[in-house]
């Protein structure tokens, strides 16, 4: 099992420092996340989630970046079940109400589809 910690640049520190809290009380790895669109690569996607580990943690053991490609929520959801995540922790943004009824938010599907417990940080904490 792991914890599996969402993130949606490198200024996600707090996600992945409660992600590693997590980790490091129930014996499990993180793994930090992040999305791009399919235009660009698995890889730039797996740099921006190892930059966040390395602004957030300072020698993290049990850590590590995953990139992945495509709309973020079903891809959030789908890495969570392939890896058997017990947490997935992600970091809510703003959205005015019309924006929620029309587009919905990655933290709203992740919330409602998610086979885990899913861990959000407070804006206040980012």
């Amino acid at each position: 099992m792991s914890i599996l910690a969402a993130v949606d640049g490198v200024e996600s520190k707090a996600v992945v420092q409660r992600g590693y809290e997590l980790a490091q009380a129930f014996g499990e790895d993180l793994v930090v996340l992040h999305v791009l669109p399919e235009t660009e690569t698995r890889e730039e996607a797996e740099e921006v989630a190892g930059d966040a580990i390395r602004l957030a943690l300072d020698d993290p053991e049990n850590v590590s970046a995953a990139g992945a490609l495509g709309d973020p929520a079903p891809r959030i959801l789908s890495e969570a079940d392939k890896r058997d995540a017990s947490y997935v922790v992600l970091g809510p943004h703003k959205q005015t109400p019309i924006g929620k009824a029309l587009m919905g938010s990655v933290s709203q599907l992740v919330l409602l589809n998610a086979d885990c417990t899913v861990a959000f940080v407070s804006e206040d904490e980012e």
